[in-house]
C-alpha cells in the first residue's frame, strides 16, 4: 500500500521544515493513506495531497473508482482543508 507510505514520507518532510511536500493519487486510494492524512492535518504540518479522479470521467475502471463516500470522509477530518 503506497498511499500510506507516500503520506508518511510527506509528514516527516514537512515535520523537518523548509519544504512543503505534496503527495498525489486517486482520489479512492486515499483511504490507504487515511491515517497519515489525519496525522498531518491533527499535528498541523503543512502537507498538500492532490486527489484525482472523482468522477463519472474515469473511462474503463467504471463504478469501483467512483469514491463515493472518500470526500465526505475527508472534509470531516478537523483542520483538513478539502476543496
Amino acid at each position: 500500500v503506497r498511499e500510506h507510505g507516500m503520506a508518511a514520507i510527506c509528514n516527516g518532510l514537512a515535520a523537518y521544515g523548509g519544504l512543503i511536500p505534496f503527495g498525489a493519487t486517486f482520489l479512492n486510494f486515499a483511504g490507504y493513506a487515511l491515517g497519515a492524512m489525519r496525522l498531518s492535518a491533527l499535528s498541523e504540518v503543512r502537507v498538500l495531497y492532490i486527489m484525482t479522479h472523482d468522477s463519472i470521467g474515469l473511462g474503463e475502471d467504471g463504478p469501483t473508482h467512483q469514491p463515493i463516500g472518500m470526500l465526505a470522509t475527508l472534509r470531516a477530518i478537523p483542520n483538513m482543508y478539502v476543496f
